[in-house]
């Protein structure tokens, strides 16, 4: 009669261990929360093409998973660090995240860009000619091993809140801001602002986008899979389609906001419906070349 209560205790334990186990199969997936249209925060929750192809990708493989926001683009990588964040939705590699964090094959690149105040442009064709002015760039920011070494070594970059350094540049505290290509061309749509800054070409650098995954986490064991599935969706044009479609849908957003960020919105609106047009066109034109020669320069997927 006694075995029947150590049967029980041992039925307990088994389910209690089935349960831990299970909780510990949740990933949770997070990102940069200011870096448009690959992953911001909108209403509490990530949005964009990096949460897209994360969800798409690990509902294929039957992972469970949440995808949160977890901070800024530091706080979400220090997560990951620390074994807190499983996995993070767009990442470029450079050798201190390389350390931590297994990635994905790329999916998407993008130019990074110098931005200044219209009327404060100066010659640039190479980062020498950054030396002596001051920059600006959002927290947690990786250019590139290359280009991350350049600036700690020789420029004066100031890494803070992304809008606290869009507030430096307007103020004229700052000379110049370095900003991705997709999230630069946001910031000028959100100011209403084509007439009042200028994107200096060219690019500072190009890097790929990668989904990155903690080398402690479960997830890791993974990778492989998600390789070829996200292989696939670079290839058959998804990646392209989510992109279009998110940075339509951060225009509409920026249509409905622009009167908060602009005093003279309504007075400016008619001489920017008159650009418009152009700048659809050549904006269009342009991201599209970067993503036929992403889909074209794709390696191929591991087997």
């Amino acid at each position: 009669m006694k075995t029947f209560p150590l049967l029980i205790s041992c039925l307990l334990i088994s389910c209690l261990l089935t349960l831990n186990n299970a909780a510990a199969e949740m990933f949770i997936v997070s990102g940069n929360p200011k870096a448009p249209p690959i992953t911001w925060e909108q209403y509490n929750k990530l949005t964009g093409v990096g949460p897209d192809l994360a969800t798409s990708i690990l509902n294929d493989l039957d992972l469970d998973f949440d995808i949160r926001v977890e901070g800024d683009w530091q706080q979400v990588q220090d997560k990951c660090k620390n074994g807190k964040v499983d996995m993070m939705v767009a990442a470029y590699k450079n050798e201190t995240r390389e350390g931590y964090m297994d990635f994905s094959l790329p999916y998407l690149p993008q130019p990074t860009m110098i931005v200044v105040a219209q009327g404060k442009e100066f010659p640039f064709g190479r980062w020498e000619s950054l030396i002596g002015k001051k920059g600006v760039s959002n927290i947690g920011e990786s250019y590139g091993q290359e280009f991350d070494k350049f600036i700690k070594e020789k420029l004066d970059v100031q890494f803070v809140a992304f809008d606290r350094a869009v507030q430096l540049l307007n103020l004229g505290e700052a000379d110049y801001l370095i900003v991705d290509l997709y999230t630069a061309l946001i910031y000028v749509r959100l100011l209403q602002g084509e007439d009042a800054i200028t994107i200096l070409d060219p690019p500072v650098t190009t890097q790929a986008f990668h989904m990155a995954v903690a080398k402690t986490s479960p997830l890791a064991a993974h990778l492989p899979a998600i390789n070829k599935k996200l292989h696939t969706l670079v290839k058959d044009g998804t990646v392209e389609k989510l992109f279009y479609k998110h940075f339509e849908d951060w225009k509409a957003l920026i249509a409905k906001r622009s009167k908060f960020y602009n005093k003279d919105a309504e007075i400016r609106s008619m001489e920017h419906q008159q650009y418009q047009t152009t700048i659809d066109t050549n904006e269009k034109a342009r991201l599209g070349n970067i993503l036929f020669n992403s889909r074209e320069g794709l390696p191929a997927a591991a087997e």
